[in-house]
């Protein structure tokens, strides 16, 4: 017996059903309908692209968690007391400038006002950086300071008087005395009040 052949429109609509079952269609992930609805048709990002903008958007992220965690820990040991160096970078200013009392107090006591001077004067220019009353670098010579940088009037003004007053006596030509460092002290004390901290 003959069979008659089946017509065509017969194979493509048995074929369009099967192909329709749900085992012949992959089940979009949650990421991907989220990605359909945020980006409908016609967008020009493809799913490869966007994963590469979320992993390195994930990458800084990260590595900006680890900065603020060191970070927080040095922060953390100096408040604690343990010793650091005042001059490395990325200590609070506030901060340094308190330490750098604590060392002219410990060099006063011990007799050396040249270096005690000098650490009262570093630690009012790093407290007035702080504030924003001036600019420093600590690459600066105390003229430059004068010179460059960008200070508000007062203290411009007080930065030369004390420069020309203080630069004598640091380099020896004049003697160094108490009444020079209290000077200094005095002027640190608004700076260093807000800390509950006082000058040496």
């Amino acid at each position: 017996m003959r069979q008659e052949p089946i017509p065509a429109e017969d194979v493509t609509a048995a074929l369009d059903e099967v192909l329709r079952r749900a085992e012949f269609h992959e089940t979009p992930s949650l990421f991907q309908r989220f990605l359909d609805w945020l980006l409908p048709d016609g967008s020009s990002i493809r799913l490869g692209e966007l994963q590469g903008v979320l992993l390195a958007l994930f990458i800084v992220l990260f590595v900006w968690m680890l900065v603020s965690v060191f970070r927080g820990a040095a922060r953390r040991r100096a408040l604690a007391g343990e010793e650091f160096d005042p001059r490395a970078p990325g200590v609070a200013p506030e901060l340094r400038a308190a330490r750098l009392c604590d060392e002219a107090g410990r060099a006063r006591a011990a007799g050396d006002l040249r270096l005690a001077l000098r650490l009262l004067f570093e630690a009012l220019i790093v407290a007035m950086d702080g504030r924003g009353d001036l600019e420093f670098r600590p690459a600066w010579t105390n003229r430059e300071l004068v010179r460059r940088g960008r200070h508000t009037p007062a203290a411009s003004a007080l930065l030369e008087e004390l420069v020309r007053e203080l630069e004598p006596k640091e380099f020896g030509r004049e003697r160094i005395t108490e009444a020079d460092l209290a000077r200094l002290s005095a002027l640190l004390e608004p700076y260093l009040a807000d800390r509950g901290g006082r000058a040496a």
